[in-house]
């Protein structure tokens, strides 16, 4: 077959998935996109309607923002009443957790990423003003989330 009908068929093909053409970079990002899916899916998420749930006992309002994919990214924001404007909401208060997933040494040194490790699954916290902390998806838990959340919050509040 000639090498521009091969191309062509590489590009139409719809069964990309056997085991001979995935490499071992594939098979660990796969898994560990599966893994950041479920940390969102199983912690995250569950964390989050948590403290909406609390939080709107006192009379504030709580949006939860996910990426599309539920993968990458989510958000929770606390509104407040306007004090000009009781039926009006400002934002009072904007938290976010998000997901990455990357190969040790592949952003600064591609050359020198080692492919036959599992990428590193991280998350980073972050509020309006940047970033607050960084952690490894396995060292976090739901409890966590709702600490940090509640500690940052206060401090905000408290400003």
């Amino acid at each position: 077959m000639s090498s521009w009908k091969r191309k062509l068929r590489n590009i139409f093909r719809t069964d990309k998935d056997d085991s001979e053409d995935q490499t071992v970079k594939e098979a660990h990002t796969k898994f560990a996109e599966l893994n950041m899916r479920d940390f969102f899916k199983h912690v995250v998420f569950p964390a989050y309607d948590d403290l909406k749930e609390e939080i709107e006992k006192y009379g504030r309002t709580v949006v939860i923002d996910v990426d599309e994919t539920g993968l990458i990214s989510a958000t929770l924001t606390v509104y407040a009443p306007s004090d000009k404007d009781p039926d009006e909401m400002i934002e009072e208060f904007y938290f976010e957790i998000r997901g990455r997933v990357y190969q040790k040494g592949e952003f600064a040194f591609p050359a020198h990423a080692d492919e036959e490790q599992p990428p590193v699954t991280k998350v980073e916290m972050l509020l309006r003003s940047g970033s607050i902390h960084e952690y490894d998806i396995k060292d976090l838990s739901q409890d966590d989330i709702v600490e940090t959340f509640v500690n940052e919050y206060s401090k905000w509040i408290n400003y």
